[in-house]
């Protein structure tokens, strides 16, 4: 765990509302000067804590699309299963998340699709005994009531 300072923290909280900020805005932003906030971003990047910038696309406003979740139990629960299963699913790029829990299932996993017809494709393919599913549950979205992918980190320290 690297150890960061309260400064660290607000240059994090910024750049989760705008990874795009000039250097200078965000120094002015968390109140220090240019030079050190340059070398706490690149300090950062550098030890992992920012892994990448990205865009938040607005998919609803490109085409339609359907969230889908679902649970996933496995048959087998070594190492060497588990490893399969997420290498198997982390290459199918309608899955935007996929988590390994603890509890009645063994993953949790959001898909992003065209249409129900892909996910039951993608269903009939992947989750299946010959990847070491077991069982499956599906729940569809019907509304996003909260989607936030910044990580409040005032909360957490």
């Amino acid at each position: 765990m690297n150890k960061l300072d309260r400064m660290d923290y607000r240059i994090l909280d910024v750049l989760q509302e705008n990874g795009r900020l000039p250097i200078k805005i965000l120094a002015d932003r968390v109140g220090i000067s240019v030079s050190p906030c340059w070398q706490r971003v690149k300090k950062l990047e550098k030890d992992g804590i920012i892994r990448r910038y990205i865009a938040e696309i607005a998919i609803e406003k490109l085409q339609s699309v359907q969230i889908v979740l679902a649970n996933v139990a496995l048959s087998k629960h070594h190492r060497d299963a588990l490893d399969f299963f997420e290498r198997n699913m982390c290459v199918i790029p309608e899955v935007v998340e996929c988590y390994e829990v603890m509890g009645q299932f063994d993953y949790h996993m959001k898909f992003v699709v065209s249409s129900i017809e892909r996910y039951t494709e993608i269903v009939e393919r992947f989750l299946t005994p010959e990847f070491g599913v077991e069982r499956y549950f599906t729940d569809i979205v019907s509304r996003v009531a909260k989607e936030d992918r910044a990580i409040h980190l005032r909360s957490l320290i």
